[in-house]
């Protein structure tokens, strides 16, 4: 008795749908903005980068601070400063450097320092002017969520039940 071989668009439909299945199960880093009518979510690759950028309230200098999402947690990855007064760093962290950069940044990097909340509060035109950068989106939060308390979380979950939520389009809200 011969066996019917399966047809090669079976075998297709076969994996496809194998995939498919598959990917919804996956686990993936999430990060999500909320708090106080704000809600901004999305599922991210390891390792990707998150940046807020602000003028700092008292000493009124820029502050960058870049994240990696990585393991369902925030890594402070680097920070840049021109000034390291008034809470500002000034040193650099165990496990971390401080670079004093010619053109007049402070960067202090790395120290392993992971969590997985930020309490973030957004200011407005005249205080902060706060933006935030998941690539690919900018988002100019300072105009959208001026005086804002809001928490940045990360986390893991299932692709199926990591939704993307609430982001703009890309290449809108540049800073």
């Amino acid at each position: 008795m011969e066996i019917p071989s399966i047809s090669a668009a079976a075998r297709a439909v076969t994996v496809v749908l194998c995939a498919a299945l598959l990917l919804a199960e996956m686990p993936v880093n999430y990060i999500e903005i909320a708090g106080d009518g704000v809600r901004l979510a999305s599922p991210v690759p390891h390792g990707a980068p998150f940046t807020t950028a602000y003028v700092h309230s008292v000493e009124k200098t820029p502050v960058i601070e870049l994240y990696r999402i990585a393991d369902g947690k925030i890594w402070v990855w680097e920070e840049m400063v021109r000034s390291h007064n008034a809470g500002l760093p000034f040193d650099a962290p165990e496990h971390g450097s401080f670079i004093m950069e010619g053109s007049g940044w402070m960067i202090v990097r790395g120290g392993r320092r992971a969590m997985e909340s930020i309490a973030y509060r957004v200011g407005n035109a005249d205080i902060g002017q706060n933006r935030w950068h998941l690539p690919p989106y900018f988002v100019k939060a300072y105009e959208k969520y001026p005086s804002r308390r809001v928490f940045i979380e990360s986390g893991v979950r299932k692709f199926r039940d990591a939704p993307l939520i609430g982001w703009p389009e890309e290449g809108t809200l540049r800073p």
